[in-house]
């Protein structure tokens, strides 16, 4: 399963290394977690996190992390947005 997360920044590129700092601390933390990187998507959006996981509830558990870690320390983040990748075999098609 992919997660590709989203986002419009509205901060410094120093402001967005630190961000992403924190966002990489926290994905390095949890076990069965690959980090794939951070893109810069053909669409309106400024920055795609790709990660890698063999659960949803790993995923999330990122989003959660960063939430109880930094909860209203990033307002540099104007809108953000989830996608899931499911492969055939994960949703159960034959």
């Amino acid at each position: 399963m992919y997660f590709i997360f989203y986002i419009r920044w509205l901060g410094t590129s120093g402001e967005f290394e630190k961000y992403l700092g924190r966002v990489e601390s926290i994905i390095k933390g949890i076990e069965g977690v690959k980090y794939r990187g951070v893109f810069v998507p053909s669409s309106e959006w400024n920055f795609a996190f790709l990660i890698e996981t063999s659960s949803f509830e790993q995923g999330m558990e990122i989003y959660k992390t960063y939430i109880k870690k930094y909860e209203g320390q990033h307002p540099l983040v104007l809108v953000e947005k989830l996608e899931l990748l499911f492969t055939f075999k994960e949703i159960g098609f034959p």
